[in-house]
């Protein structure tokens, strides 16, 4: 079935006005959908009188409207956080030619929200809806080193079995790696629950400084990371988390003003 026209320029515009919390120019908005401002001009006026965006303070200014907010408001975790995360991801693994994925905490293990693939010829499998255990990676790791002392030595308790000959198992061990992944800020997993898979995972933090879920960057142990590339993998890692935490934080202060409190849960 074709397309409707209008109906796709209209979700491309919404998408660019989505960009910038602080709402975007209709210069800035028509260059990004390429399309003529007159054209991008009369569909911004029928999406701000259905409530789909709202002019801000700036010379023919818009920005995401509290329809749209309220929308949002009802979809529960983590699908709003995939919407939020994605285009990060996309820029992450354009950027770093490898595939990165958002992994949520789910009870005792780490579950695969979303995946953008390398753009190389060998790529990894999808691990899009996958649950793998908590200490054998790197998003895991990250969830237990903030988790509470008395949670965490509860997890410690139970046998942690090796998916790989490089699996930590012994709880002293692990103690001191996740020491040293609070210190840092992130968390590598070398070939501990897939021998062929390194990867490097960074928190996503809501506004109440909760981890809610991360962004993990992984590829075959014989390229990634380079040999001098250790610093610039967690610097795009971190740099991506770091933007949907912030992307995340500002769009649900806005929920919380728009939707007299329908918050996502």
């Amino acid at each position: 079935m074709a397309a409707i026209q209008s109906l796709t320029r209209a979700f491309e515009i919404l998408r660019a006005v989505a960009s910038d919390d602080d709402g975007r120019s209709l210069v800035e908005i028509a260059r990004c959908v390429q399309l003529p401002k007159s054209t991008v001009s009369r569909m911004l006026a029928t999406l701000e009188q259905i409530g789909a965006v709202e002019r801000v303070a700036q010379p023919d200014g818009f920005r995401i409207g509290a329809e749209i907010m309220a929308l949002a408001a009802q979809v529960a975790y983590p699908r709003n956080l995939v919407a939020i995360a994605h285009p990060f991801l996309q820029e992450l693994a354009h950027a770093a030619g490898e595939t990165v994925a958002l992994g949520v905490p789910d009870g005792d293990q780490v579950y695969y929200a979303d995946q953008v693939d390398s753009w190389r010829n060998l790529r990894l499998k999808d691990w899009t809806g996958h649950r793998l255990p908590l200490y054998a990676t790197s998003d895991g790791k990250l969830y237990l080193a903030h988790m509470q002392a008395t949670a965490l030595e509860e997890y410690l308790s139970h046998p942690l079995y090796p998916h790989s000959p490089y699996t930590i198992v012994e709880p002293a061990r692990l103690r001191q790696q996740l020491a040293e992944i609070r210190r840092q800020g992130y968390a590598w997993n070398h070939r501990e629950y897939d021998p062929d898979i390194v990867s490097v995972a960074a928190p996503v933090w809501d506004e109440h400084g909760e981890l809610v879920a991360s962004v993990c960057m992984f590829g075959p142990f014989f390229r990634f990371p380079a040999a001098d590339g250790y610093d610039d993998a967690v610097a795009l890692t971190v740099t991506a988390a770091r933007k949907i935490s912030g992307r995340l934080h500002g769009l649900r202060q806005r929920m919380g003003e728009n939707t007299d409190g329908l918050l996502p849960s």
